[in-house]
């Protein structure tokens, strides 16, 4: 089960590294800077995200087909918010807000129905691994 929450953690935090759906129009004007004669390079730099590698969408293409094929809308949507709320952040996920999203009062209710979709989706690709084993056998 801890490998479905990292393989989830690890394909949110690539689809934050893929470039955007819509790219912007460039601009026709100069960008603002700031008009003192100390301010030559001391500009604010704001460090990008890596690009994601080619292994990396590769498994976030697997885990994508995983959720679809494999949880029903709810448990996805719950999967996913949760990956995306942990997404490159130390501490996990961010428990109170995705409960108050879900208008419930706590987030011990959310995490234990994240972790209980997780385990309904593991006992689901179990029970696929055991029928195609005996159809293996017989």
């Amino acid at each position: 089960m801890t490998d479905l929450d990292e393989m989830f953690l690890k394909a949110a935090e690539t689809e934050r590294k893929l470039p955007p759906a819509i790219v912007k129009k460039k601009l026709g004007s100069w960008p603002e800077y700031v008009q003192e004669w100390s301010a030559y390079g001391y500009s604010q730099f704001a460090p990008r995200l890596p690009k994601a590698s080619p292994a990396e969408i590769s498994e976030y293409e697997k885990v994508l087909s995983l959720g679809i094929d494999k949880m029903d809308s709810d448990d996805r949507r719950l999967v996913w918010a949760v990956a995306q709320s942990a997404a490159f952040r130390e501490r996990g996920p961010q428990w109170g807000k995705l409960a108050k999203i879900q208008n419930l009062a706590d987030g011990r209710q959310i995490k234990r129905r994240y972790f209980d979709a997780l385990i309904r989706l593991h006992y689901k690709l179990k029970a696929e691994d055991d029928d195609q084993l005996l159809a293996k056998i017989f």
